[in-house]
């Protein structure tokens, strides 16, 4: 594009050949709203005729004339950045830890992508895997997007930088390959965890993430050789007791899930008692017949919170163990661990986790039944 000035409002005019295949460019561009509908046609630096794309058609007679585009200069995509410079798109947090794959920096007039690598391009997508892993260590997420961690303390780190942040070569793959190991997975998210918060807490907030990024490497040193000494420090039997007691907790836990509703469960005996012991002979139609049915629809009620509550702790339930399969699961492969050893854990609990099922699903058949029982006694009375 030759004699390209910049306007106020993020765009760009300037003129290009007018060609079919020009032409088709800038449709394709007005598609994706990245240029301006109306063009203007030049023959020499007169101009000639102003025509609307996509409708107008290229033909021979505009052979030698040029064409006064005007094209976006910021863009902001899933998949592709156009702007005035990298600051702007860095500027989103989003847009740092789920990368853009092609960047257009306005000011530079530059492409950077994967077909057309460049080093702040690759430092980006580096900064990106950065935000990943954190993100995967993260204890939560604040409503500002801002990512916690905690061990210890709290620390919040917001992935939104500036160009500065790119200025720095970044590695990491090995803290990568470190976290994507089963072995020891509690013990390294622990570490990263306490790696972060003693790195950064000294560290204003707002420049967190930087300071991350251009010190990079050194946290990387710290946290390999943090992990080195964890593994030569490592006890298969202290691992072994430590899931024991892992396997004792959560025994507890699932145990806790009916002793949580079993004293809500006496409200239906407690119930049926009284409705059996106020139901009285009636006719129908007669107030006595009436109070009978204010008695059912007591009982009724009863018994629905009591299966509600009932229903909620299946649901917890099914937490529980699609918590602890998984990590025992894990803990078969760590080496120096008998696989039997945890089999047998599992399946003890296992064995506690039938029970209780069956324990609530009990206590909803006899609220049910108990139920049915009143609406019996209250049809016999009516008789």
């Amino acid at each position: 594009m030759e004699a390209c000035e910049f306007s106020q409002g993020h765009y760009v005019s300037g003129f290009v050949e007018l060609t079919k295949e020009n032409i088709d460019k800038l449709v394709t561009l007005v598609g994706s709203e990245l240029c301006s509908a109306g063009i203007e046609l030049y023959s020499g630096d007169d101009s000639k005729a102003h025509r609307e794309l996509p409708t107008f058609q290229f033909e021979e007679k505009f052979a030698n004339f040029k064409v006064k585009v005007e094209l976006v200069t910021l863009k902001v995509h899933d998949q592709y950045f156009i702007g005035d410079n990298w600051n702007k798109l860095l500027s989103y947090s989003n847009y740092v830890l789920n990368p853009v794959e092609l960047v257009f920096v306005a000011n530079e007039m530059t492409v950077h992508s994967h077909l057309t690598p460049s080093e702040i391009f690759t430092r980006y997508q580096n900064a990106a895997k950065v935000c990943q892993l954190i993100k995967q260590v993260a204890n939560d997420v604040t409503a500002s997007e801002d990512y916690l961690v905690i061990f210890g303390q709290s620390l919040s780190i917001n992935f939104a930088i500036d160009e500065t942040a790119l200025a720095y070569d970044i590695d990491p793959e090995s803290l990568e390959e470190l976290l994507s190991r089963d072995l020891h997975k509690e013990a390294k998210t622990g570490l990263v965890r306490e790696a972060l918060v003693a790195f950064l807490k000294n560290i204003d907030k707002a420049k967190r993430f930087t300071y991350l990024l251009t010190h990079f490497n050194a946290f990387a040193t710290q946290l390999l050789a943090s992990y080195e000494q964890y593994v030569n420090n490592y006890s298969f039997d202290k691992v072994r007791r430590e899931h024991q007691e892992k396997k004792t907790e959560y025994i507890c836990k699932i145990n806790k899930v009916f002793d949580d509703v079993a004293t809500k469960t006496f409200a239906i005996p407690a119930g049926v008692w009284l409705a059996a012991s106020k139901i009285e002979e009636g006719g129908l139609g007669s107030l006595i017949f009436y109070k009978n049915i204010v008695f059912v629809l007591i009982v009724f009620v009863l018994a629905v919170i009591v299966c509600l509550n009932l229903l909620g702790q299946f649901s917890s339930l099914s937490a529980i163990k699609n918590e602890y399969t998984p990590l025992f699961e894990r803990l078969k492969k760590e080496k120096g661990i008998d696989g039997s050893e945890v089999d047998t854990y599992l399946d003890d609990l296992k064995t506690r986790y039938n029970i209780v099922w069956y324990k609530l699903a009990t206590s909803m058949f006899v609220a049910v039944t108990m139920f049915i029982i009143v609406i019996a006694l209250v049809c016999y009375a009516t008789n």
